[in-house]
Parts: C-alpha cells; structure tokens; sequence
C-alpha cells in the first residue's frame, strides 16, 4: 500500500498522545523478545579511531532491548594503547592482560582481574605493557546520555603504537584511588569476599569449624587451595560445609537454606558494591551510572538464590552453566553476556558442571532511578539463598 504524506505546519495540533501510546506498546513487546543471551564467539568485531578491537556484547545495536545502556569487549595488541577520550561514566573489568590506564592524568597499573571506574568526563586512555593481548569488557550508558543530551563524546587523541619510553613519561602509579579520594582500580586479591564478612558476623565456634579449609576468599579468585573459594552452602540448622562432606551429606539435594544470613550465591566477591550495597560495600568507588559490583562464583551442582527485577547484566568469566529466566532456559559459557531485560524478571543462576563458575555483575544506575518512582519496579526475592542440586 502506498501511503500518503501531507505538509504539517508548525501551527497544526500532532497527535503526540497517539505516539506515546503506541511507542509504549512497542517498549512492552519488545522486551518480551529480548535475545537474553550474547554468545562471546559470535562477536563482530569493528575498528575505530579509540579502539583496535572493539565489540558490543549487549546493547540496542545488536538486538538487545536496553535502558540506553550497553556492554562492549575490547582487545588491547601488543605494544598498543588505546585513544584518549571522555565521556559518560565507564567501568571496566580486566579479563586478561596487564599494563596501566591513565585517568584524568593519573597512572592506575591493572592486570587479570583489575576492575577500574572512570568517572563521569574524565579522559582516560589505557596502555598494554605486557607480553600478551589486553582484553576488558566495559560497561557505560552512552546511549542513555546522549538521548538526554547531557552525554557527550569527545576524541582527544586517537589509537596507536607505543613509542620508546612512553612508560617513563608516565608518573609510576600512587595508590588506586584519585585526587578527590574516588577509587578507580581495585584487583581481584583485594576484593572481600562477602562470605567471609557473614562468617565474621555470626563469630560461632561451630561454625568456623565447619568453614575450616574450604578455601573462602583464598587466592580471591586465582583458584588456589584445594577447594573453590566459598565452596558451601547454608543447611538447615545454620551448618555450613562443602556439599556432599561432613554432616551436610545427609542434607537432601535442594533443600531451601535456612539462615539469618543466607548465602545468596557459592561466593560473592564484592567491587565496586552497587545500588543494593551498603556504603561499605563499595570500597571506595563512587559509581552511579554504570557499576561492576560483584563476581559471583557459583559451586559445581548449585544453584543461586532465585529472584525478580529490572534489567542488570552478567558476563561469564569462567565455567559454564545456565539460567532460568521467566521459566525459559538459557544455557550460557566463558566469554558469553547475559542481560536480565529491562522489565520484572524472574531469574535463577546454575552451575550443573563439576568446576566452578564466575560471573561478573553489571548493574545500570537507571534501574534505581525508577525503583524509588514505583514499587512495582522493586526487587522480589522469591528464595534468597543458594541450593545444593542432584
């Protein structure tokens, strides 16, 4: 059919209500259809004047319905740096890789493991040093900024080589956080791990027993010890050991924990805290917009607490596993993106494999935004602890 197009003057009353209604049909649909998963080996893969390597893992221009938000993979060559530019606040988790990033012209060395916070319009540039590729993932709300005109994005200077001596001209790294006390690196051994902070809470004899050599928060993340850090579950009674030893053997596979202090996960590493956090929770950080707040470790044949929310986002650092969104399957693995979709979902986390799993939580600062608008928008727990599975 051909439709027919007409002159409107300025003058002319538009029938603006009429598109606000349909355009909030749209957004209702369309969440429903949202892809969930980003799968790391189908990557498409653009250079540009910032970047080398650069691809969007979750965001609207590849098909993910999002609060105008996005996370995106970089990867760093040998002997590269990345451009220098400024925008929207930006958080950046190292997956592998070592070297330094200057921010607002001060030197943070990073290495596996490091997460960094950018603060809003602060010029940033990130150095590879090392033998071997640099590859972070980053999570920023450019879109959100720019469809509300307060966002900008300025190139200061564009990618390249290394020059001789480059390290030298940069002043060696002062701590981690910033002129206005802001943190902007923590490593991954730093991290608390939130297990060992409920431990300390409870203080019984008995239960520092039970936790005695199961590995939580040792290495915080580089797998040392004999057991995965925070490799326990919480059994009736308060019990705490690894599944399948010590008294907590005879505990029926998926019994619900019952605990003043419920493990919501195997581990949770805390980064850069969150919208749920307590101050304390932040180490300094003082993220809004854009926010790497945990790591997530779920155990072999566990699974975590089950819950319902707006949209946060999960990137797959090891192991594989799936989850249960809105009763749908999604199987997921290292280097994959999982995007709760911006609207009350309901979702739970598995780990059937015999190895661990990490992940690392992205959450947007919108999602609070609106959360203190409508109560309908707030958090639901519908199990807040972790379950052991056959």
């Amino acid at each position: 059919m051909t439709e027919v197009w007409r002159s409107v003057s300025r003058l002319e009353r538009a029938d603006f209500y009429a598109d606000w209604l349909a355009a909030s049909e749209r957004n209702a649909s369309v969440v429903e259809r949202s892809p969930i998963v980003a799968r790391g080996r189908d990557l498409v893969w653009i250079e540009t004047p910032n970047e080398d390597r650069l691809a969007m893992l979750i965001g609207e221009q590849v098909g993910f319905p999002t609060n105008g938000t996005n996370l995106c993979k970089v990867i760093v060559p040998v002997g590269r740096h990345t451009g220098r530019h400024r925008h929207g606040e930006e958080a950046i988790h190292v997956v592998r890789g070592q070297g330094f990033v200057v921010v607002g012209g001060r030197r943070y060395d990073f290495h596996d493991g490091t997460t960094i916070h950018v603060p809003y319009m602060e010029d940033h540039q990130v150095f590879n040093t090392g033998a071997d590729e640099v590859e972070y993932v980053s999570a920023s709300t450019m879109d959100l900024d720019l469809f509300i005109r307060l966002g900008r994005l300025e190139q200061l200077e564009e990618k390249g080589a290394n020059e001789d001596g480059f390290e030298a001209r940069q002043p060696a790294a002062d701590g981690q956080f910033d002129g206005l006390g802001r943190r902007i690196a923590l490593h991954i051994e730093d991290a608390p791990n939130e297990a060992d902070r409920k431990k300390s809470h409870r203080g019984s004899t008995h239960d520092d027993a039970a936790h005695a050599g199961h590995g939580h928060g040792s290495g915080h993340g580089h797998g040392s010890g004999s057991e995965p850090a925070g490799s326990h579950l919480d059994h009736a009674g308060d019990e705490s050991a690894s599944p399948g030893t010590g008294a907590a053997a005879d505990t029926p596979p998926a019994r619900l924990i019952k605990s003043e202090h419920p493990h919501r996960h195997g581990a949770i590493f805390n980064l850069m805290g969150g919208g749920e956090s307590k101050s304390e929770h932040r180490n300094g950080f003082t993220a809004l917009t854009a926010a790497m707040t945990q790591i997530f470790e779920e155990v072999p044949h566990t699974s975590s607490h089950c819950h319902t929310h707006t949209e946060a986002v999960l990137y797959v650092l090891e192991g594989v596993g799936f989850s249960e969104i809105d009763g749908e399957h999604y199987d997921w693995e290292a280097g994959d993106a999982v995007q709760i979709p911006p609207k009350m979902t309901r979702h739970e986390h598995f780990n059937p494999s015999d190895g661990r799993t990490r992940t690392l939580r992205i959450e947007y600062g919108i999602r609070y935004f609106y959360e203190q608008l409508w109560p309908g928008y707030f958090k639901v727990e519908h199990r807040e602890t972790s379950i052991a599975r056959p």
